[in-house]
C-alpha cells in the first residue's frame, strides 16, 4: 500500500501543478488537515479538502513558475510519505530570488489522503516520518 500512496500523491502533484481542482479533491479525505510549519507566515491547522486546495494553488500562485512535482517522494512506510520539496524561485509580484526549502509527511489512511505536517527542518520531518538518517 506505501508505494501505492507515493503515486497517489504524485497525481496528486500533477493535479496541484495544472490546477485540476476535482482530480485534487477526490484523493483527499473530507477530514484532510494541513499543519504549516511554525516557520510558515500566519502557520494555522488547515481543515478540509477546500481550504487546503486554496492554501496550496495560493503558494504556487505567489511563484513564477513553481512545479510541485517536482518534489522528491520517499516511502516512509506506515501510511506515510515524506515529501523534500527545494525549488530555487523568484516571486511573481517582487522578482525577488527565494529558495523554498520544506519537507511534508504526508499520512495516508484507507489510500485517501488524511494529513500534511509541514516541516522546515529535516530532521524534523524525519522524525515525524518514523524515519532515520
Amino acid at each position: 500500500m506505501s508505494r501505492e500512496n507515493v503515486e497517489t500523491l504524485r497525481r496528486g502533484l500533477e493535479a496541484l501543478d495544472r490546477r485540476d481542482r476535482a482530480a485534487w479533491l477526490a484523493q483527499c479525505e473530507p477530514d484532510l488537515e494541513v499543519v504549516a510549519s511554525g516557520a510558515w507566515p500566519d502557520a494555522e491547522v488547515i481543515r478540509g479538502p477546500e481550504p487546503a486546495w486554496d492554501f496550496y494553488t495560493e503558494v504556487l500562485e505567489a511563484f513564477e513558475d513553481f512545479a510541485s512535482a517536482d518534489a522528491e517522494l520517499v516511502d516512509a512506510g506506515a501510511g506515510k510519505v515524506l515529501v523534500h520539496s527545494r525549488h530555487d524561485l523568484r516571486g511573481k509580484a517582487s522578482g525577488a530570488a527565494v529558495q523554498f526549502d520544506y519537507w511534508v509527511v504526508v499520512t495516508y489512511r484507507d489510500g485517501k489522503r488524511h494529513r500534511d505536517e509541514w516541516f522546515a527542518d529535516r530532521a524534523d520531518a524525519l522524525e515525524a516520518a518514523g524515519l532515520r538518517e
